[in-house]
């Protein structure tokens, strides 16, 4: 297992090159995945099963309705063949059916499903908010799958590789990831920079949000954290094929949902 931690370069800094309102169909979007021209979002629980593609104005250019269950949609990733929506959401520490869908981008219509269990996790244990067996995070590098744990109780994230042909497996962490300032709610993986892009926030009861976006090494080890105090629940976020970096934000009592496109210099 490789655990690092090292300290952010505080020089480089972030431009919001955009930013824009999402459609109120979006307002509870939790993942977002670039493609050519836009990219593909989510909603999570309490939600209908519907993949939308998006442009970077926060438009609709696409929906469609997934003959499969939203009991916590919380992330989505890809390659050039298929979707992976990671119903994976465990808040309260309690669920036993975490599962990943595997959607066929030819055909929505044929999906497959892939179950896990985390080596060590005692759901029945667990205290909500106060575990480290939560996710939202999920990403594909060197075509593999790989989560990255919403830690409540420690803020390290664990970094898990999924075996994609495996219908039912045990994760053990294969890293872990030191010296973010929350938790991790969004990632992606870019071969172009050989590097990972995440997202996050801390939060307080009343439900003010401090988020941020840190760039992580092939290494597993933090190269950069800037704040983004213009933004509230940061969800998603994506490697545009241009090299600007997506973010989504969820609607709060304070703020719309938003997308937004960022550059790191």
């Amino acid at each position: 297992m490789t655990g690092c931690s090292v300290s952010a370069d505080t020089q480089r800094g972030v431009e919001v090159l955009s930013s824009y309102s999402l459609d109120n169909a979006l307002k509870e979007t939790s993942g977002l995945f670039c493609i050519d021209g836009g990219a593909f979002s989510i909603n999570d629980s309490g939600n209908k099963p519907e993949l939308f593609t998006i442009n970077e104005l926060g438009k609709i250019t696409g929906k469609a309705e997934l003959d499969i269950t939203n009991q916590d949609w919380e992330t989505i990733t890809g390659n050039e063949d298929y979707l992976y929506i990671g119903d994976i959401g465990n808040n309260a520490g309690k669920r036993k059916n975490l599962k990943i869908y595997r959607i066929d981008r030819k055909d929505s219509s044929k999906t497959e499903k892939l179950r896990f269990t985390y080596t060590g996790n005692k759901p029945a244990d667990n205290v909500p908010y106060a575990h480290d067996y939560d996710g939202e995070a999920m990403t594909m590098r060197d075509g593999k799958l790989q989560i990255f744990s919403k830690s409540w109780a420690t803020e390290t994230a664990h970094v898990y590789n999924v075996q994609d042909i495996k219908a039912k497996q045990a994760l053990s962490p294969i890293a872990n990831v030191e010296g973010l300032p929350g938790v991790v709610t969004g990632v992606d993986w870019s071969e172009e920079k050989q590097e990972y892009a995440l997202v996050g926030y801390r939060s307080n009861a009343l439900g003010m949000f401090k988020p941020f976006i840190a760039t992580i090494s092939n290494e597993y080890q933090v190269t950069g954290v800037h704040m983004l105090p213009q933004f509230a629940q940061v969800e998603g976020v994506c490697h545009a094929p241009n090299g600007n970096i997506w973010l989504t934000q969820e609607s709060s009592p304070y703020t719309s949902a938003k997308i937004a496109v960022l550059k790191i210099h």
